[in-house]
């Protein structure tokens, strides 16, 4: 599904959105980043898995900002997998795949039973959380040429 049809079933919303709040929201999802990596030296691998998929939610929605859209509450994290997926393309198909996995074990992990993250699968997801928010960056940058003036160091 292209994010066209997902605005037409009223799954994103038009919206005017600052540049400020696509910046904030990669700012955050680096945030989420490092923090994720302090809770992975403290081999606490589910909370580092978690903080992982969100800063890769945090980037998407960063994307979809970008666009002047806003994902509806209920049903958000999906949407913003399938728009990623259309605005990336079939190049990136194996990393939305991936962040897809991701949130699905993220689900189970919330609201399932027994799931629990290994210190290997959490890592996994820091390092596809990395690649994840650089190519969204990547993606602003190229459709929104100003945000080099904002962007900081993160690294």
């Amino acid at each position: 599904m292209n994010y066209e049809e997902l605005v037409n079933k009223g799954l994103l919303k038009k919206e005017e959105i600052g540049f400020d709040k696509v910046q904030k929201l990669i700012e955050n999802a680096y945030k989420k980043l490092k923090s994720s990596r302090l809770l992975i030296e403290n081999e606490d691998s589910d909370n580092s898995f978690q903080l992982a998929y969100d800063a890769m939610l945090l980037s998407g929605r960063a994307l979809i900002f970008s666009h002047n859209l806003r994902p509806r509450a209920a049903g958000s994290h999906k949407i913003v997998v399938q728009f990623v997926g259309d605005i990336l393309g079939n190049d990136y198909k194996s990393l939305v795949g991936r962040f897809d996995k991701t949130r699905e074990d993220r689900n189970y992990l919330i609201y399932g039973v027994g799931l629990t993250i290994s210190m290997t699968e959490a890592q996994k997801a820091i390092d596809l959380a990395e690649t994840f928010i650089k190519t969204i960056e990547g993606f602003i940058e190229a459709k929104n040429p100003q945000i080099k003036l904002l962007k900081n160091d993160h690294e």
